[in-house]
C-alpha cells in the first residue's frame, strides 16, 4: 500500500475539495491535483479506483479517525429515504436522482416497483426505478449502460436467447410503451442531462441538478 486508509476530518476535508476540484478541471490540471491529493496520503490504486474517482468513492474507501477512535465522514449527498435500498443502491446517481424527486414532488417514491402488467420474456416482473402512486408516475434514471454498450457484461447471452445489452433496449421500450397504455406517465432522466465527470457519474451539483428535474417534472410540482 503506497498511501494510508485512515485520515483525520481535516485531511478528508483538504482530499475531498481537491476531488471535486480535479472532477471540474481538464485532464492537465487533474494531473497537479491527483498529486496533492497523493501527498495528503491518499493513493486511488491502493483502493482500486481510477483517476475518475468521486468523493463517493473515496468516502467509501477509507476511514475516519475522529477524537482517537475509527468513525464514519459524513456524506456530501442527500440522504436515501427509501428502507428497501440496498446499500450499494443508496450511494448510487439512480438514488441521488429520486432522491432529489422525493424532496420536489413532496412524496416518497416506492423503489424498484413492480407491476403486473409489466413483465420481460421470461414471465419476470420487471421493476421501475420509481413510482409515485398519487401521481400516477413512474420516474427511470438511465445510467451509461442504457445508451452504450458496457464490455464483456452485454456481451452475455440471457435466458430469452438475446445478449444482456439488447435485452436493456428491449425493456426500457417495453417500459416506454406499457406504462402509458396503462395510464401511468413515464419521465426519463439520462445521465448527460446532469454534470458527470469522465466515467459518466455525476458531479452532484445539487442546485443545477434540481433546475434540471424541476423543468421536467413540472407538470407534477
Amino acid at each position: 500500500m503506497k498511501g494510508k486508509a485512515v485520515f483525520s476530518k481535516h485531511e478528508s476535508e483538504m482530499i475531498i475539495a481537491l476531488i471535486k476540484e480535479k472532477l471540474k478541471s481538464d485532464t492537465v490540471k487533474q494531473k497537479g491535483i491527483r498529486a496533492k491529493i497523493r501527498k495528503l496520503g491518499f493513493y486511488a490504486s491502493d483502493f482500486g479506483l481510477r483517476d475518475g474517482y468521486t468523493v463517493d468513492d473515496f468516502i467509501r474507501a477509507v476511514k475516519l479517525v475522529e477524537g482517537g477512535s475509527p468513525t464514519t465522514i459524513s456524506k456530501p449527498i442527500l440522504k436515501n429515504t427509501s428502507n428497501k435500498a440496498s446499500r450499494p443502491r443508496d450511494l448510487s446517481d439512480e438514488a441521488y436522482i429520486i432522491d432529489l424527486c422525493d424532496e420536489i414532488l413532496g412524496a416518497k417514491a416506492s423503489r424498484q416497483h413492480y407491476f403486473d402488467f409489466l413483465t420481460g420474456d421470461t414471465g419476470r416482473k420487471l421493476p421501475v426505478d420509481a413510482f409515485y402512486e398519487r401521481l400516477n408516475l413512474v420516474v427511470e434514471y438511465c445510467e451509461k449502460q442504457h445508451t452504450e454498450a458496457v464490455g464483456f457484461f452485454d456481451k452475455r447471452i440471457t435466458a430469452s436467447g438475446i445478449s444482456r445489452g439488447e435485452q436493456r433496449k428491449k425493456y426500457d421500450e417495453r417500459r416506454r410503451v406499457l406504462l402509458p397504455q396503462n395510464n401511468i406517465v413515464l419521465i426519463e432522466f439520462d445521465y448527460s442531462e446532469f454534470g458527470h465527470n469522465r466515467s459518466k457519474r455525476l458531479l452532484r451539483n445539487i442546485e443545477n441538478d434540481q433546475i434540471i428535474i424541476k423543468s421536467k417534472l413540472s407538470q407534477f410540482i
